[in-house]
């Protein structure tokens, strides 16, 4: 798990290359309040899931497995694809369903709050698909510690049906700052100290926190214990 230090301001001075010509973005700001304590949290304030949520799976599953990560994470991007191929195996039941919100730790990964941000105009752009392919395209062309250059989103919105001139003109405003800000916070306040953060929302029962990704065969038991506790 990649774990936050401090309670950052984020200033992320961005360029994004587009079609060859260097698009400047003067200044990407992301704010995060520094009377936040991690220190202690309540699960109990994770915000509800609602169909503005990025999710994956039956929108009325009896396991929602909320994640809080960081795009650019290691941790984050093996943990994403466990949860895909968890989902491949639970789509057909509709128990279980994925929630990802964003918690970017730019301490360690300078990138992480513009990654989120695009994510979000890729998928005001092109739909809800288009969220989890960019998530996918960054993963794939910078695996495990690697880190992603915002210049070359190109490479994968081209894919995503994304115009590079209106993806660069959400991030040059700023239009998803505070979707972003949102999640950091909520996720801080519900106890999260690093990313992935994860809260399992079980129908009837306590939320479930996990600090950290798990590897799949201890996700799966997780899980499969969360469905038994609501049935019982």
């Amino acid at each position: 798990m990649d774990q936050l230090k401090s309670t950052p301001t984020w200033v992320l001075p961005v360029a994004i290359i587009a079609a060859g010509i260097i698009v400047s973005i003067a200044l990407y700001y992301v704010r995060i309040h520094s009377e936040i304590e991690k220190a202690a949290g309540n699960p109990a304030v994770v915000r509800p899931v609602t169909p503005q949520d990025h999710l994956m799976g039956n929108p009325t599953a009896t396991v929602m497995v909320v994640e809080y990560g960081d795009i650019d994470s290691e941790h984050t991007k093996d943990f994403n694809a466990i949860m895909q191929q968890i989902m491949t195996e639970y789509a057909d039941s509709g128990e279980v369903a994925w929630v990802f919100r964003h918690l970017p730790i730019v301490a360690l990964h300078q990138y992480s709050a513009m990654h989120a941000s695009a994510a979000e105009c890729v998928t005001s752009i092109a739909g809800p698909e288009a969220f989890w392919g960019f998530l996918n395209g960054i993963a794939a062309q910078a695996p495990g510690t690697n880190q992603f250059d915002p210049r070359d989103y190109e490479t994968i919105t081209r894919g995503l049906n994304v115009p590079t001139d209106i993806l660069n003109q959400c991030i040059s405003r700023g239009t998803f700052e505070q979707r972003v800000q949102d999640d950091y916070q909520n996720a801080m306040l519900a106890g999260a100290t690093g990313a992935p953060y994860l809260v399992l929302l079980v129908k009837g029962k306590e939320p479930i926190t996990i600090d950290g990704a798990l590897p799949y065969t201890s996700m799966k038991k997780v899980l499969e214990e969360a469905l038994k506790r609501a049935g019982a």
